[in-house]
């Protein structure tokens, strides 16, 4: 569940109405019928865990956490199916923040962005790598050699940007879009179902984060021996959460202090660790600077093309069904 720890801990925040923090000393009692925060999740958040499954584990801790601090709980959290709605929601102030992809967030007008910025750290680092990975011993020495060859992609919110990525690659070595290029693109959500087929010759080249490769290495340290990087993208934040930039609410500032201070709670540090994250630390907007980049040479690739499509990566086929070799 690690990818899901950022929108996890917001989910706890909206089931116990945002009181985390003991609202008392803000002057501010949330019940049921007296306001409650509300924080909404991209659909894209849950691609790693069911989303019933999340639901249930974080509203088990946050029902634990109500008692520590005998607040109320509240209502149920709020999930959007995409940028469209995203944008509606803020724009009609029915959500209070959200947790959702950076491209998600980038897809806003400046004026539905945040100046309160939250992120997760896995493994101690707040930003994500992708990694073009082959076999060292399979003679592909570059891009170009891929042509026709199978690709592995990690479905994952860490690795949301990954496609924007390929696609931006692919067309800078005029090698036209992946899906002319590459033979075909799979998908698989576990991290042994996108490494292990090219380490056991199943498949010719895998994207993956550096987190999940450094994960996989050091449960077989083998990997690292048979796979080398073919190519890697630059330090992105995949994902993150906000406040809304107008809820003026008593809450907004019990709100920030519970996400400021989360790990100097015990009950913080332990929804923390139930969800695999090491901190949740906010950033202002320059954080996102390299996946802003990243984000408006993809828009001006795909209108270069005339095209609307939101990348250009073939339909995948989920593997995740099979059993890791």
């Amino acid at each position: 569940m690690m990818a899901a720890g950022l929108a996890c801990y917001l989910i706890a925040l909206s089931v116990l109405g945002g009181g985390l923090m003991a609202a008392r000393g803000a002057g501010v009692v949330v019940t049921n019928n007296v306001e409650s925060v509300r924080f909404a999740f991209s659909v894209r958040m849950f691609t790693e865990v069911n989303e019933n499954d999340a639901k249930a584990s974080v509203k088990a801790w946050a029902l634990a956490l109500a008692r520590e601090r005998q607040v109320p709980m509240s209502t149920e959290p709020i999930i959007l199916s995409g940028s469209a709605e995203l944008r509606k929601a803020l724009q009609d102030a029915t959500i209070d923040g959200a947790a959702v992809t950076t491209e998600e967030y980038l897809s806003l007008e400046p004026e539905l962005q945040s100046t309160n910025l939250f992120v997760t750290s896995i493994h101690g680092r707040f930003t994500e790598e992708y990694l073009l990975l082959v076999r060292t011993d399979s003679g592909i020495s570059n891009l170009c050699e891929l042509r026709g060859r199978k690709v592995m992609m990690f479905d994952n919110p860490r690795a949301s940007l990954a496609p924007l990525w390929l696609d931006l690659i692919v067309s800078e070595k005029g090698l036209g879009t992946p899906a002319e290029h590459f033979g075909q693109i799979l998908k698989a959500k576990k991290l042994a179902n996108v490494v292990l087929p090219v380490f056991f010759r199943q498949q010719d080249a895998c994207i993956v984060t550096r987190c999940g490769f450094d994960t996989m290495c050091e449960l077989n340290p083998q990997v690292r021996a048979q796979l080398r990087v073919l190519t890697s993208s630059p330090e992105l934040v995949p994902a993150l959460g906000f406040i809304r930039r107008n809820y003026y609410s008593p809450l907004r500032g019990v709100m920030l202090a519970a996400l400021r201070g989360l790990e100097k709670s015990a009950s913080g540090t332990q929804v923390l660790t139930l969800f695999q994250s090491d901190a949740l630390q906010e950033e202002p907007a320059s954080f996102l600077d390299t996946a802003r980049d990243l984000v408006e040479a993809h828009r001006r690739l795909k209108l270069d093309a005339g095209s609307v499509a939101s990348h250009s990566s073939p339909p995948a086929l989920s593997l995740d069904t099979q059993r890791s070799p």
